[in-house]
Protein backbone atom coordinates (compact mmCIF):
# COMPACT_ATOMS: atom_id res chain seq x y z
CA UNK A 1 0.00 0.00 0.00
CA UNK A 2 1.31 3.38 -1.09
CA UNK A 3 1.81 6.05 1.90
CA UNK A 4 0.75 9.52 1.33
CA UNK A 5 1.94 12.83 2.45
CA UNK A 6 -0.72 14.80 2.80
CA UNK A 7 1.60 18.01 4.65
CA UNK A 8 2.14 19.91 1.69
CA UNK A 9 -1.98 20.66 1.72
CA UNK A 10 -1.88 23.84 2.29
CA UNK A 11 -4.72 26.68 3.64
CA UNK A 12 -5.35 30.07 3.77
CA UNK A 13 -6.12 31.27 7.09
CA UNK A 14 -6.56 35.01 8.53
CA UNK A 15 -6.75 34.56 12.10
CA UNK A 16 -8.72 37.58 13.24
CA UNK A 17 -9.70 36.62 16.95
CA UNK A 18 -13.66 37.41 17.63
CA UNK A 19 -14.51 40.31 15.80
CA UNK A 20 -17.79 42.42 15.45
CA UNK A 21 -20.83 40.69 14.11
CA UNK A 22 -20.24 44.15 11.22
CA UNK A 23 -16.52 42.74 10.78
CA UNK A 24 -17.98 38.88 10.38
CA UNK A 25 -20.58 39.75 7.38
CA UNK A 26 -17.34 41.49 5.44
CA UNK A 27 -14.72 38.87 6.06
CA UNK A 28 -17.62 36.23 4.86
CA UNK A 29 -18.01 37.87 1.48
CA UNK A 30 -13.87 38.12 1.09
CA UNK A 31 -14.40 34.14 2.15
CA UNK A 32 -17.06 33.72 -0.01
CA UNK A 33 -15.35 35.46 -3.46
CA UNK A 34 -12.13 33.67 -2.72
CA UNK A 35 -13.82 29.84 -2.52
CA UNK A 36 -15.44 30.74 -5.55
CA UNK A 37 -12.41 31.72 -7.48
CA UNK A 38 -10.81 28.72 -6.35
CA UNK A 39 -13.55 26.64 -7.24
CA UNK A 40 -13.51 27.93 -10.66
CA UNK A 41 -9.92 27.79 -10.88
CA UNK A 42 -9.59 23.87 -9.90
CA UNK A 43 -12.89 23.21 -12.50
CA UNK A 44 -10.75 25.04 -15.14
CA UNK A 45 -8.22 22.64 -14.56
CA UNK A 46 -10.15 19.36 -14.92
CA UNK A 47 -11.89 20.43 -17.72
CA UNK A 48 -10.97 18.41 -21.02
CA UNK A 49 -10.45 15.48 -19.11
CA UNK A 50 -11.13 12.12 -21.41
CA UNK A 51 -11.14 9.84 -18.49
CA UNK A 52 -13.65 11.94 -15.89
CA UNK A 53 -15.15 14.40 -18.32
CA UNK A 54 -17.80 14.51 -15.14
CA UNK A 55 -15.15 15.53 -12.32
CA UNK A 56 -15.38 19.59 -12.75
CA UNK A 57 -18.72 19.75 -12.52
CA UNK A 58 -18.41 17.75 -9.17
CA UNK A 59 -15.95 20.68 -7.39
CA UNK A 60 -17.95 22.80 -4.84
CA UNK A 61 -17.59 25.05 -2.19
CA UNK A 62 -19.53 25.97 0.97
CA UNK A 63 -19.12 28.74 3.14
CA UNK A 64 -19.93 28.76 6.74
CA UNK A 65 -20.13 31.04 9.89
CA UNK A 66 -20.29 30.17 13.46
CA UNK A 67 -19.23 31.43 16.87
CA UNK A 68 -17.57 33.99 15.20
CA UNK A 69 -15.62 31.73 12.77
CA UNK A 70 -15.80 32.05 9.19
CA UNK A 71 -14.53 29.06 7.11
CA UNK A 72 -14.29 27.71 3.48
CA UNK A 73 -14.57 24.53 2.21
CA UNK A 74 -13.17 23.58 -1.59
CA UNK A 75 -13.25 20.13 -2.92
CA UNK A 76 -15.18 17.21 -4.23
CA UNK A 77 -18.69 16.30 -3.78
CA UNK A 78 -18.94 13.02 -3.80
CA UNK A 79 -22.57 13.13 -4.57
CA UNK A 80 -21.90 14.73 -8.39
CA UNK A 81 -21.22 12.91 -11.36
CA UNK A 82 -17.73 11.05 -10.76
CA UNK A 83 -17.06 12.81 -7.53
CA UNK A 84 -15.73 10.31 -5.65
CA UNK A 85 -13.18 9.93 -8.01
CA UNK A 86 -11.94 13.46 -6.85
CA UNK A 87 -9.36 11.98 -4.82
CA UNK A 88 -7.51 9.82 -7.39
CA UNK A 89 -7.58 12.60 -9.36
CA UNK A 90 -5.99 15.21 -6.65
CA UNK A 91 -3.70 12.52 -4.92
CA UNK A 92 -3.05 10.36 -7.35
CA UNK A 93 -2.68 6.12 -6.77
CA UNK A 94 0.50 3.75 -6.11
CA UNK A 95 0.70 3.85 -10.69
CA UNK A 96 -0.65 7.49 -11.29
CA UNK A 97 0.67 10.17 -10.38
CA UNK A 98 -1.17 13.07 -8.49
CA UNK A 99 -2.46 16.20 -10.31
CA UNK A 100 -2.51 18.44 -7.35
CA UNK A 101 -4.94 20.97 -9.13
CA UNK A 102 -6.75 21.70 -5.97
CA UNK A 103 -3.61 22.99 -4.28
CA UNK A 104 -2.24 25.25 -7.02
CA UNK A 105 -5.75 26.64 -7.24
CA UNK A 106 -5.27 27.86 -3.92
CA UNK A 107 -2.40 29.11 -4.18
CA UNK A 108 -3.15 31.07 -7.01
CA UNK A 109 -5.91 32.93 -5.07
CA UNK A 110 -3.73 33.45 -2.06
CA UNK A 111 -2.96 37.30 -2.69
CA UNK A 112 -6.84 37.50 -3.68
CA UNK A 113 -7.69 36.12 -0.18
CA UNK A 114 -5.41 38.59 1.65
CA UNK A 115 -6.30 41.39 -0.24
CA UNK A 116 -10.09 40.77 0.14
CA UNK A 117 -9.27 40.12 4.46
CA UNK A 118 -8.05 43.80 4.33
CA UNK A 119 -10.70 45.17 2.60
CA UNK A 120 -13.39 43.72 4.74
CA UNK A 121 -11.53 45.41 7.45
CA UNK A 122 -11.31 48.58 5.89
CA UNK A 123 -15.39 48.49 4.75
CA UNK A 124 -15.96 47.54 8.63
CA UNK A 125 -14.10 50.42 9.90
CA UNK A 126 -15.29 52.50 7.15
CA UNK A 127 -19.18 51.58 8.50
CA UNK A 128 -18.35 52.42 11.80
CA UNK A 129 -16.86 56.08 11.40
CA UNK A 130 -13.24 54.53 12.18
Amino acid sequence: MADFDFSSLDKLAADLGTVSRDTQKNVRKAVEVTARKVKDSWRDKLKGSSTLPGLPSAVSYDVKSASGAVEAEVGFDKGRRQGALGNVSEFGTPSVGPRGFGLASLEENRGDFEDGIGIALAETLEENGL
